[in-house]
């Protein structure tokens, strides 16, 4: 014990001593020489967070702490030496040191670059250059700009309705009750002037009486005949039972009801013996030789369809078939609710293939472009607001050139409109790739650049 207590005073001189000459300040001649060599500036970081960096004195956002000041390079006042050697780490690019060494994060040995001199590609954004063997393990496919055509397809669900200038209803503008009927089943097909049922109706054959009447009185160009005949023809009374009247002298006592169209009974309403009212609908007849589809499109895609466009439709039980039509009408409004417009399309039917009721696939051809400047819709890439690809300028040369895209079509092709030119050669695989090169020589060109100025 008394031998360690002897030895505190020595410990306590040498620690003075440490201390005094740490804290003496260099020589003159090196501070000059530092400022010669370089200007700086202070700034305050955040002695836990160094990402902090102020123009001012202050408090760290992030934990509190008061901002220490440290002084580095002004870039504006000292330029980037021109062709130093660096040290980077070929696995982390972000390691960077301006002595040889090893890579903290994987040990390896870092190699020396130069301190870049920015290359940008035509819109700001480094080119990237690659050797061929790394190309072709990228699978990095080119392809020229071309001239072409573009085309686009709308697709939607439509339901097969019956045309509606294709139907006919058939009612009595008078009271009466069936005799008899010919077609008396829903979903028969009649021809057009077919007799549909017989009917006696006590208002007819008053006035029947009244035109045999008036025309063995005053004849039939009398002015009461034509009267009399007016009136049955009001009720739509046929021209022939009308004359058979005039011919025989005598009034019938039942009236033939005939289909006015070729086509299915879709509705039957009446039976034999039973009484009906004027303006009751007792059949509707429908041709369905040719039909009408009834869809909703978009609103964004509303705006380029239009009346004439043609349009094909798949049924979902036969699918890889498909009926060719036309777009037949676009309703005005649109439903403020679906946000959908609706059309119309017109299809010929022929061996009743499409039924009312069905459901079918519709694709719609909205927009078609030709000769324009195309690429392959695969070849562009989006980065928010903006439309790039990459232009093959030299062998083992991309550069990403912002674009200006028109039409995206359904053959795979985009139109351009600006940034390109026919005959250059585009990046259409692999581009993925050469961006994220781009960006990653991007990060470590602006890296390098700062770490060259501040040593």
């Amino acid at each position: 014990m008394k031998r360690i207590i002897q030895l505190r005073p020595l410990w306590v001189t040498l620690a003075l001593v440490i201390i005094l000459a740490g804290c003496q300040s260099p020589p003159a001649a090196d501070v000059h020489s530092e400022h010669e060599h370089a200007a700086t500036r202070t700034v305050y970081t955040c002695p836990m967070h160094p990402e902090i960096v102020e123009d001012a004195p202050g408090a760290c956002p992030i934990c509190g702490m008061d901002l220490a000041p440290k002084e580095i390079a002004d870039e504006a006042a000292t330029p980037a030496p021109e062709g130093k050697t660096l040290y980077t780490c070929s696995m982390h690019p972000n390691v960077i040191s301006d002595k040889p060494g090893t890579c903290p994060i994987c040990g390896m040995e870092l190699v020396p670059v130069k301190a870049p001199a920015p290359s940008t590609g035509g819109e700001g954004k480094p080119a990237v250059t690659i050797d061929p063997t790394v190309q072709q393990n990228m699978g990095v496919r080119l392809a020229p700009v071309a001239r072409g055509e573009v085309f686009r397809h709308v697709r939607t669900i439509g339901e097969v309705e019956v045309a509606e200038n294709e139907l006919s209803v058939i009612n009595l503008r008078f009271s009466g009750w069936v005799e008899r009927i010919w077609v008396d089943e829903t979903g028969q097909y009649v021809k057009k002037g077919q007799k549909l049922l017989q009917i006696y109706s006590p208002e007819v054959v008053n006035a029947q009486e009244e035109l045999v009447l008036a025309a063995k009185t005053w004849g039939e160009q009398h002015e009461t005949t034509r009267a009399a005949r007016r009136k049955l023809e009001l009720w739509d009374v046929p021209a022939w039972h009308i004359d058979q009247v005039l011919k025989t002298g005598n009034a019938q006592m039942k009236l033939t009801i005939i289909a006015p169209r070729s086509g299915y009974v879709l509705l039957k309403n009446v039976v034999q013996g039973a009484r009906v009212m004027a303006g009751e609908d007792l059949y509707r007849i429908g041709n369905l030789g040719v039909i009408w589809v009834k869809a909703e499109v978009y609103e964004f895609d509303a705006p380029w369809i239009a009346v004439g466009a043609p349009a094909t439709m798949e049924l979902s039980y036969q699918q890889g078939r498909t009926l060719s039509g036309t777009v037949n009408y676009i309703y005005p409004t649109l439903n403020d609710r679906s946000r959908t417009l609706s059309i119309r399309l017109e299809f010929a039917n022929p061996g009743l293939t499409l039924r009312p009721g069905m459901f079918a696939t519709v694709h719609i051809a909205a927009q078609k472009k030709s000769d324009v400047l195309t690429v392959p819709s695969e070849a562009v890439m989006a980065s928010g607001e903006r439309r790039f690809v990459f232009v093959n300028t030299a062998p083992g040369r991309f550069e990403p050139r912002d674009v200006v895209a028109g039409l995206v079509g359904d053959n795979r092709a985009t139109e351009i409109v600006d940034g390109l030119r026919e005959g250059e050669t585009i990046v259409v695989s692999g581009q993925f790739l050469l961006d994220s090169e781009s960006q990653l020589q991007e990060a470590t060109q602006k890296l390098m650049a700062a770490r060259a100025h501040n040593h």
